[in-house]
């Protein structure tokens, strides 16, 4: 964490220098036309964002109720490369492109495979009463104050106006 001041202020030092470097190569005009493409990617694939946790849900329900950790990772790699979109660079635009790429990694991907697996759970109804004796009796009711008598109810017509 010691060093985290100094790699933020080198990153953005290189945003500059790669701004500067294009407009060097291909122009003032493209490389402002790169930057906006860029940031709208990169809000668009925020906005976007919702449904890949929907996408996320029913490939876990499809698949058994398992989940890999390249599948639960997904959703922050995508919403971390929409954020590295929005900033007016190209070394965060190569860095969101190096996050969408559909890697597994190898045995480090295999060894994380073998020992993360997630499972998901339904938490929906799954149609009617499941018990008929039920302790819940739906109807009128009334309170009983400390005396043991029934507390005094207002009807609608006893209600002071508003």
């Amino acid at each position: 964490m010691r060093y985290f001041g100094f790699g933020l202020l080198g990153f953005g030092i290189l945003e500059v220098m790669s701004v500067f470097w294009m407009v060097g190569r291909i122009g003032g005009g493209m490389t402002f036309v790169l930057m906006v493409l860029s940031a709208m990617a990169g809000v668009f694939m925020l906005r976007r964002m919702g449904l890949s946790g929907v996408l996320l849900a029913a490939s876990a329900a499809r698949g058994g109720g398992k989940v890999s950790a390249y599948q639960m990772l997904w959703p922050v790699r995508y919403a971390v490369a929409g954020l590295l979109l929005l900033s007016p660079g190209f070394v965060s635009t190569a860095a969101a492109v190096l996050l969408m790429l559909p890697f597994k990694g190898g045995r480090a991907a295999e060894m994380a495979q073998e020992h993360m697996s997630f499972t998901a759970y339904s938490s929906g109804m799954r149609g009617g009463h499941s018990r008929d004796d039920d302790d819940v009796i739906e109807g009128e009711y009334s309170t009983v104050d400390g005396n043991g008598g029934p507390s005094e109810k207002l009807l609608p017509e006893d209600k002071p106006p508003r």
